[in-house]
């Protein structure tokens, strides 16, 4: 039994421990919502989303609070053992995706192949990848719990290139809770970038969470560092 199906299954009896008599999905829901806030406030607090915590766990009994914590602590560890799409295999596990919207995560070795498919030619060498270039992009506009970024930035890692340096994403996702569920996933695995709740259709930002390596790596300034170059070159070429 590998490391990381022990963590699916402490995390899947652990839910269903909290989740007795009570909606599953709002339990889930409630659980992405905590972990957002308390990533999102270690990088720089804010009163109103502490009180919005506080409204959340007043609900649960305070053993129930304690063991949303312990879901935390095992999505850590299987993100900590290889990158890969936990929630969003645990999400579908737990049955709970939408199925009047066809919600269906992609599964893990789906991602992982698609990747390959797209961006294994130009990965098997990297170095040309990043001969002209300090760092790559990537967007992905219906981004569910982030598997097909995970799949990438994976597939980078491999080649020899930490994520935290060489990529910057950007991910979309109009319902709150995948998008909740990328963010914490892009923020553990070290992936700096922005996760837009909205629609990528119409352009549509609601609201924007950027990842703490985006802070810790001055992903700001390499940006537009990189703008104005590309801005200077556009100017020199016309």
């Amino acid at each position: 039994m590998s490391v990381r199906t022990d963590h699916e299954k402490e995390f899947i009896s652990l839910f269903n421990s909290i989740a007795r008599g009570t909606r599953r999905l709002q339990v889930f829901t409630d659980f992405i919502s905590c972990s957002v806030i308390a990533i999102q406030n270690g990088l720089q607090f804010c009163d109103k989303r502490e009180k919005k915590y506080m409204a959340i766990v007043a609900r649960y009994k305070k053993e129930d609070v304690l063991s949303m914590a312990r879901l935390l602590a095992c999505v850590v560890n299987g993100l900590e053992e290889k990158i890969c799409d936990f929630l969003g295999r645990i999400y579908m596990l737990l049955e709970l995706g939408d199925k009047d919207k066809e919600q269906y995560f992609t599964p893990w070795s789906v991602a992982l192949m698609m990747a390959q498919l797209q961006f294994g030619a130009q990965l098997s060498k990297p170095e040309e990848v990043f001969r002209d270039k300090p760092f790559i992009t990537f967007a992905e506009p219906a981004c569910g719990a982030g598997a097909m970024t995970l799949a990438f930035a994976s597939m980078l890692k491999q080649a020899g290139y930490s994520p935290h340096r060489y990529l910057w994403v950007s991910v979309t996702d109009i319902d709150p809770l995948a998008a909740g569920m990328a963010y914490i996933q892009l923020s553990l695995c070290g992936i700096p970038g922005e996760v837009v709740i909205g629609n990528a259709l119409c352009d549509e930002r609601r609201r924007v969470l950027l990842t703490p390596v985006h802070y810790w790596e001055g992903w700001s300034r390499r940006l537009q560092k990189h703008v104005k170059k590309s801005e200077d070159k556009s100017a020199e070429a016309a």
